[in-house]
């Protein structure tokens, strides 16, 4: 018998996966940008490549296997301090500060630990979210505008997905001292370095911050480097997408429902907010 021939594996193409890398390569700034939004322009470098026309899924199979997505953009404020970003790197620095100030206090000194913190609205607002359905059938969800809100608080350690959350009516210097006495409260053995933007309620002089905490503010205009941004984006698709809520009453439980279901969940908690760059700082410290 003669063998069988090999399924699957790339039997004919048109340029070698290092000639597809290095076609690509000038399209990478612009990409960085969000600036490739059709595949049109690599195309045209793909036919003069070739010498000749391809059909547009041809260019579609490139750009899988070199692992080319079509992604959206994460946003980014046209003020934001690249400067003051960097300065912000220098967070390793403030943790071994810190350690050394308790390992200093004979008989006192507690683990230093990092976490970020931030808050979030949520609502009787719906915005339709993309959802799976078979051929055939298109989903038609409730969309209410009813201007009613809760606001949840939450800090979270991204090495381990430690999670603390609470849920106020609003968010002021009262509220964030509610908060900070809460998180406090369940860690009694520990000081916390806490980050966290610059919001009025984080800076308002009758905040009222307990012994084991040290705030830290974030660089302006630079919501993406906050983990925390994750958390919400989870909550709102997991819990909240599609859904009409009758009262705030409904809200509130839904919230609690997602918030304590996070909590509980510290692998899913640290691979949401684990960013590369965060993993390099000594989260947790002696």
């Amino acid at each position: 018998m003669l063998p069988s021939k090999p399924l699957g594996g790339r039997h004919r193409q048109n340029l070698t996966m290092q000639q597809e890398k290095e076609l690509l390569t000038p399209f990478l700034e612009q990409a960085a940008g969000g600036g490739v939004l059709v595949v049109a322009p690599v195309q045209v470098a793909y036919e003069t490549a070739l010498g000749r026309p391809v059909h547009h899924s041809v260019v579609y199979r490139a750009l899988h296997r070199q692992g080319w997505r079509k992604i959206a953009p994460r946003p980014k404020h046209p003020k934001a301090n690249e400067e003051a970003r960097e300065v912000f790197k220098k967070l390793p620095e403030l943790v071994q500060e810190q350690v050394a100030v308790q390992a200093a206090s004979a008989g006192q000194g507690l683990p230093v630990r990092v976490r970020f913190e931030d808050e979030a609205r949520f609502g009787r607002i719906s915005d339709p979210r993309r959802c799976w359905a078979p051929a055939g059938v298109r989903p038609q969800v409730s969309t209410p505008v009813v201007r009613e809100y809760e606001y949840a608080f939450a800090a979270v350690s991204p090495h381990d997905g430690a999670l603390d959350t609470l849920v106020l009516p609003s968010v002021n210097a009262e509220a964030m001292s509610l908060f900070l006495a809460e998180v406090s409260e369940r860690h009694t053995n520990e000081f916390i370095l806490m980050v966290l933007d610059g919001a009025g309620w984080h800076r308002a002089k009758r905040l009222q911050v307990p012994s084991n905490r040290r705030l830290i503010p974030w660089p302006p205009w630079s919501p993406p480097l906050n983990p925390v941004e994750h958390l919400w984006d989870e909550g709102r698709e997991k819990w909240f997408a599609n859904r009409v809520f009758a009262s705030m009453s409904a809200v509130e439980e839904q919230l609690i429902t997602a918030l304590k279901a996070l909590e509980q969940n510290l692998p899913r908690v640290a691979s949401l907010t684990g960013f590369e760059w965060i993993t390099t700082i000594p989260l947790n410290a002696h």
